[in-house]
């Protein structure tokens, strides 16, 4: 199980306030049709938080992959 926390500490930083303090959720949501009739929860998202200002942004745990993959696409989209 990947440690979410571990993976953003030190590269996230809140784009309305700057800051770098995070709170991480993980979470599940159902699609449409007969995944949600049947609830089931298909798509799975990592949210950080900003403790201090309360932004919140989701990232799709199957674009993220691994930590090693989530590693380098967060090196890649905020250039750690």
């Amino acid at each position: 199980m990947t440690n979410w926390y571990k993976v953003f500490k030190g590269r996230w930083r809140c784009p309305k306030c700057g800051s770098q303090e995070i709170i991480i959720n993980e979470h599940s949501f159902t699609g449409t049709g007969l995944s949600r009739l049947l609830d089931w929860q298909t798509y799975e998202y990592v949210a950080v938080t900003c403790a201090r200002c309360g932004y919140t942004e989701f990232y799709s745990k199957q674009v993220l992959g691994g930590e090693k993959n989530a590693i380098q696409i967060l090196d890649f989209l905020f250039g750690s």
